[in-house]
């Protein structure tokens, strides 16, 4: 069950401005060099394949599964389970915080990290009397 719902104004004061489309008008001056800093952000995703076209920078993003911690670790690696994107936004007007991109939808679990495998005991003894090893592998030293 996909769900996605905008909430477009601020539900205080009505602005339909949010936060980031404000730091990103390029007549805004901030005095610090920031009036174009989240629109330069958002087009620097989209340029690298990291974003869509319609992606909209959001001021924080929450993510999640609706599984409780037990269950989601004894789930098999691939297994779906319902999930939730919130985007919040800030209302420059009034200050208040609210979400302005609410999601829902299928997460698949993904396989573990790898972890790396440090040397045992004997392995370090070893290493140990064969003496350090040359950074460079082709030196003679």
């Amino acid at each position: 069950m996909d769900y996605k719902k905008e909430f477009p104004k601020c539900p205080v004061c009505a602005l339909r401005e949010e936060l980031a489309e404000i730091l990103g008008k390029p007549d805004l001056k901030l005095g610090d060099g920031r009036s174009k800093f989240c629109a330069d952000l958002a087009e620097m995703s989209k340029e690298r394949g990291l974003a869509s076209k319609d992606f909209r920078f959001h001021f924080q993003y929450l993510t999640g599964i609706a599984v409780e911690p037990k269950e989601a670790e004894k789930a098999a690696v691939g297994a779906e389970a319902p999930s939730y994107i919130i985007g919040t936004d800030i209302c420059p007007d009034c200050g208040c915080v609210y979400a302005s991109t609410l999601t829902s939808g299928d997460e698949k679990k993904p396989p573990p990290p790898t972890q790396l495998v440090t040397p045992n005991r004997a392995q370090r003894r070893r290493m140990g009397r064969e003496g350090p090893q040359p950074i460079n592998p082709f030196s003679k030293s």
